[in-house]
């Protein structure tokens, strides 16, 4: 939990409680320069849906925010029922006036879904990894410029396998890219293996901890700046990949979310890790939060969920999850069966 203390003077108190009465937490003094303790619950959360002119659905498209440019970045994916063609389109989403623009660069990677997106914050660019288009996987990299509005493909040495449905992460502190596990493009076998992909050297590096999580696709992963931990869910099991040992450690926790069809990030305001997704076997949206320091899972969903319209059945599934640091909120867009762009804000 975040506490931001304010210091107000004893003749504005009366005033500012007023105003933020029902927003947030308070505890206060009588005394002069009293502390008042504000407080971002994740507990309270809320989901809202956006008035945007949606792009049209683009289920496992794939999504990052540009930092530098804020502007909600997202590639490709797979239109809705009954087509399910692959698209190589690039739109971009401004939070502030809440709109979508299809942003038509000069040049695009290969149609492809199921593929991943990280935003290299040293260099402002929009890493993507991996993905399909029904007839092959890909292993190539590929890297959007907002300011100029183009896709270059990276030159890479000795790659991952190709794959989709992997997990990827950023990591600040490392100037580097993490992957793990994923499937096969022929629905074969898929991977337990961990990469990191060096951003200043464009390699690739296989990381051969002694203990992994299962082989798995669909892997949800965040990185718990905090903590300085890969968080990763799957299958109902949490995973914490600690760099110092190189190692995966399974974490022990009795309560945890029973989805098999999520997405997950990491909140800087909250500290947490937070999940979205359906609970397995059923159309149910759920929202849960992570909490690595207290090794704990925390179910926030609301009481009330948007009214969504859907193309097919009534589940949100293969869409895409972003965090934006300013104003703190998290937004969803599309996923099979839905073209709606979605807000998640803690605490207001």
């Amino acid at each position: 939990m975040n506490t931001t203390t304010l210091v107000i003077p004893k003749i504005q108190k009366i005033a500012l409680l007023i105003l933020m009465l029902g927003q947030f937490s308070c505890n206060s003094t009588q005394d002069e320069g009293q502390v008042l303790a504000v407080t971002n619950d994740p507990d309270v959360a809320t989901w809202t849906k956006l008035s945007t002119n949606s792009p049209r659905m683009h289920s496992e498209c794939a999504m990052a925010y540009d930092t530098l440019n804020k502007k909600i970045i997202i590639y490709g994916g797979r239109t809705g029922f009954p087509d399910f063609d692959n698209v190589n389109e690039t739109w971009g989403f401004d939070y502030i006036s809440s709109t979508w623009t299809n942003l038509h660069p000069t040049n695009s990677p290969p149609w492809r879904s199921s593929h991943s997106m990280v935003y290299d914050a040293l260099r402002h660019k929009v890493l993507l990894f991996g993905g399909n288009d029904f007839i092959k996987a890909y292993n190539d990299l590929w890297e959007y410029d907002y300011s100029q509005n183009t896709w270059t493909k990276r030159s890479t040495t000795a790659p991952p396998e190709a794959r989709q449905m992997h997990g990827m992460v950023y990591i600040p502190g490392r100037d580097a890219v993490i992957i793990f596990g994923g499937r096969r493009s022929d629905g074969g076998a898929s991977f337990a293996d961990t990469w990191e992909f060096n951003c200043k050297t464009s390699t690739w590096k296989k990381l051969n901890p002694t203990t992994t999580p299962p082989v798995t696709d669909h892997v949800n992963m965040a990185y718990d700046k905090s903590e300085k931990k890969v968080i990763l869910f799957t299958e109902g099991e949490t995973w914490a990949l600690d760099f110092e040992t190189n190692n995966w450690e399974k974490l022990k926790i009795d309560n945890q979310p029973n989805s098999d069809h999520s997405n997950f990030v990491y909140s800087d305001g909250l500290e947490k890790s937070i999940l979205f997704g359906n609970i397995k076997g059923s159309d149910t949206m759920i929202t849960w939060a992570f909490n690595y320091s207290e090794n704990s899972w925390t179910n926030i969903t609301p009481d009330n969920f948007p009214e969504v319209i859907f193309y097919e059945h009534e589940i949100i599934e293969h869409d895409a999850l972003v965090y934006l640091p300013q104003p703190d909120v998290i937004i969803q867009y599309g996923g099979c069966c839905s073209d709606q762009t979605l807000e998640l804000s803690f605490g207001k």
